[in-house]
């Protein structure tokens, strides 16, 4: 379910820059380093913006480059619910489908060291959401699903934690869409990432297959528009950071893409608008949660 321009993207390819604990998250290696592919194009993800062990001047300078100036980094840094984020949204054409691409950064204040990442994803199990005429939900897959999908098992082990994430949404009254996402985390001592990518093994999986039809709106109800048709997803990844500017801020930094097959819209941008409408009502969500924790 995010993404252009850093200085730092000369390091996009360097494998040195993950660190130790982010390089051993499968799903973020390969979304770091593999495009997401349909009808003879690509996107690619950037790199993050920050890195563990920077220092302050080091990260100012990076979030400069994304926002534009010093005022600006300040800004994004406040403490606040209404505190600016920036996002950066691309489109790639491709045959019978356009990729959307986006980053987005913002600012939130919280311990990183109690952050669960594993423990939040359970708690979005058969959660809903509704925004902006979009509504989701997630299921966490349990055993016996992602066996019937050809998986041996999810490793419960020592290391990055992973589980896979079934999305069911339906988009703007027309769209109706399911894919489940592969998605891992993994945690260092300034930074979680969280990956995640559409796993072609559902391609096929029955009833929860990855797929997506129309809606047609009959007498105030919905019904089919058309059959299930198959559907590739996206990758995306999260990393969030301690900054070294201010004390308790956390940097989170989403990157994104995901193909739009022409079906959908007809090639029109227009579930791109929606984007700074939901980014901005999932942030002050997050935030109020966060600061009622504090």
């Amino acid at each position: 379910m995010l993404i252009p321009t850093l200085v730092l993207a000369a390091c996009f390819a360097d494998q040195a820059k993950l660190e130790p604990a982010h390089a051993q998250n499968s799903v973020f290696t390969q979304v770091f380093n593999q495009s997401l592919e349909v009808g003879g194009k690509s996107v690619k993800l950037p790199p993050p913006l920050f890195f563990d062990g920077q220092d302050a001047d080091a990260q100012r300078a990076a979030v400069k480059e994304v926002v534009g100036s010093d005022r600006d980094v300040d800004e994004m840094l406040r403490d606040s619910v209404t505190a600016p984020y920036k996002i950066k949204v691309r489109d790639v054409k491709a045959s019978g489908a356009t990729i959307r691409a986006a980053d987005l950064w913002f600012a939130v204040y919280a311990d990183l060291k109690q952050v669960d990442a594993a423990r939040e994803a359970a708690r979005t199990d058969r959660r809903e959401v509704e925004v902006a005429n979009m509504w989701f939900q997630t299921r966490i897959l349990k055993a016996d699903d992602i066996r019937a999908a050809g998986i041996k098992s999810v490793d419960s082990g020592a290391g990055p934690s992973e589980w896979y994430a079934h999305i069911h949404a339906k988009l703007l009254d027309r769209i109706e869409f399911e894919v489940t996402n592969h998605v891992v985390a993994s945690q260092s001592h300034d930074s979680i990432v969280i990956a995640s990518r559409t796993d072609p093994a559902f391609a096929s999986a029955g009833s929860i297959a990855n797929g997506w039809k129309s809606l047609v709106t009959t007498g105030g109800s919905e019904a089919d528009g058309s059959a299930k048709q198959p559907y590739a997803g996206g990758i995306s990844y999260a990393k969030i950071s301690r900054t070294a500017l201010k004390p308790g801020a956390l940097l989170v930094e989403m990157h994104f893409a995901f193909v739009e097959p022409d079906g959908w819209f007809q090639g029109a941008p227009i579930l791109r608008s929606k984007f700074s409408i939901v980014a901005q009502d999932q942030i002050r969500a997050l935030r109020r949660e966060l600061a009622k924790k504090r």
